[in-house]
This record gives structure tokens, C-alpha cells and sequence, in this order.
């Protein structure tokens, strides 16, 4: 996803980049910020079919941390004002 921010504005926080390696299910998140464009980049892949119960919990947990990732805030503020002369 691309976000062009409006002129002026800036980003102040963004969440850091994470990849979780769970072998067979996989989560990556990038976050690159220019100063007016700010680029994400999410990709989850799951390489299985069928999954016996006992891996359940683990499963679960990785949908857990891409839960917690993906909720993470950008926030932004304006810049610094510019005067025109």
C-alpha cells in the first residue's frame, strides 16, 4: 500500500518492520517512509493444507502476533510551518 501524506504533514511514528518465520506459516511487514510517500508492504503465506490438532496452539499464536502487528498505529503531525515570501 502506497499513502501519499498531505503537504506539510510528516510521519512521527511508524510501526518497525517485523517478520515472524513459523515454518509452514509466514508474516512480514515493511514500512519505508519517504517525506511525502509512506510504503507498506504486508504478506502472509500459509503452506499447508491440512494441520493435525496438536499444532493448534502454536497456529493460534502466530494469528495472535499478526493480529498484535497488524494493530499497530502511523502517526502523524504536520511539519513545520513554511512561510512564502
Amino acid at each position: 500500500m502506497t499513502i501519499e501524506l498531505p503537504p506539510g504533514w510528516q510521519v512521527s511514528a511508524a510501526p518497525a518492520g517485523k517478520d515472524i518465520d513459523g515454518h509452514v506459516v509466514n508474516y512480514s511487514l515493511k514500512v519505508t517512509n519517504d517525506h511525502s510517500t509512506l510504503h507498506l508492504t504486508r504478506k502472509v503465506s500459509m503452506d499447508f493444507l491440512l494441520l493435525d490438532q496438536k499444532y493448534y496452539a502454536p497456529l493460534r499464536n502466530f494469528f495472535q502476533n499478526v493480529r498484535t502487528n497488524d494493530e499497530q498505529q502511523i502517526l502523524l503531525q504536520p511539519g513545520a510551518a513554511s512561510t512564502a515570501n
